[in-house]
């Protein structure tokens, strides 16, 4: 749809077992990236947003340069989960962080405005980062005590999430790939009835212990 130039390709490791092996193919699938011949494993999740945020952090700027009100509408309706960074100067300390931050986070896109008009007119302030989603509490900005690119790191993963993640193939290794190591699995069955009343009963707990 993006028109982009990254070309996909399909590879039956059944029949081709001798090209599978070449690139130590171990289970399926595998998807790895060739940037000018070179092959990068792939580390993003499983689903097509996933994979497309991947490829775009690999092969462009680690954050979009924001420059109207537009724009930075047009992306936060574009993406599930989006993270603005807004500093006037991207020479500054926090600036730095955010950027090497977006530059380890393979699975979101990270956007900086650096316009100070635009920063008053998106209803921020210098130095907030602020993480947009289409899901739950659609704007939270982060009010951590350390400003690092693990802490960070750690906060876009958990803000990213919902409250209570639904366990799925595509799910799974972001649960269990993830920042957090301990987890709760509440198992329910869908057909009796009650399942969203006892989400409703549990998302406070999970709200608190979220990290």
């Amino acid at each position: 749809e993006e028109e982009s130039p990254i070309k996909l390709a399909k590879v039956d490791a059944t029949q081709e077992q001798e090209l599978a092996e070449s690139y130590k193919v171990k289970g399926y699938p595998t998807l790895i990236f060739f940037k000018k011949g070179s092959p990068i494993d792939y580390s993003g999740g499983r689903q097509a947003d996933d994979i497309v945020a991947w490829l775009k952090k690999k092969t462009g700027p680690p954050a979009l340069e924001v420059s109207s009100a537009e724009q930075a509408k047009e992306l936060i309706a574009a993406n599930n989960v989006i993270i603005f960074g807004f500093f006037p100067d991207q020479d500054s300390e926090k600036a730095k962080v955010f950027l090497n931050a977006a530059g380890l986070v393979d699975d979101q896109v990270f956007a900086i405005v650096s316009d100070e008009k635009l920063v008053e007119e998106l209803e921020a302030q210098a130095e907030d980062v602020v993480l947009f989603k289409n899901f739950e509490d659609p704007r939270n900005k982060y009010e951590g005590e350390e400003f690092s690119e693990d802490a960070l790191k750690s906060w876009v993963f958990v803000q990213s999430m919902p409250t209570i993640v639904e366990f799925s193939h595509e799910t799974a290794s972001k649960i269990f790939g993830g920042q957090i190591k301990y987890h709760l699995l509440l198992f329910l069955s869908k057909k009796n009835g009650d399942f969203e009343k006892y989400l409703d009963e549990l998302k406070p707990v999970a709200q608190n212990y979220r990290d």
